[in-house]
């Protein structure tokens, strides 16, 4: 029997990052850039007052930061792992 690979759901302050920044309606404030490979907050303002609740528990600005920053250096952390091994 062939088995097969198991993957995990993102999490979820990716998945609604990912809601946030996909959502056309938003993207005054949020959206990808040109190319779609990152994404800009033109309005910091706003984001933090009228998008961050609600996606999230809390309106900093700051802690959004850090945790995407948090994801970002674990992602880079893991790519680099794989790629030593490879």
């Amino acid at each position: 029997m062939e088995e097969m690979a198991q993957r995990s759901a993102p999490a979820p302050f990716l998945t609604k990052t990912y809601q946030l920044v996909d959502d056309p309606s938003t993207d005054d404030v949020i959206s990808w850039n040109e190319t779609g490979t990152t994404f800009v907050v033109w309005k910091t303002a706003d984001f933090a007052k009228d998008l961050l609740p609600n996606y999230f528990k809390h309106n900093n600005f700051s802690s959004f930061v850090r945790q995407l920053n948090t994801y970002v250096s674990y992602l880079l952390a893991s790519f680099l792992s794989f790629l030593l091994f490879f």
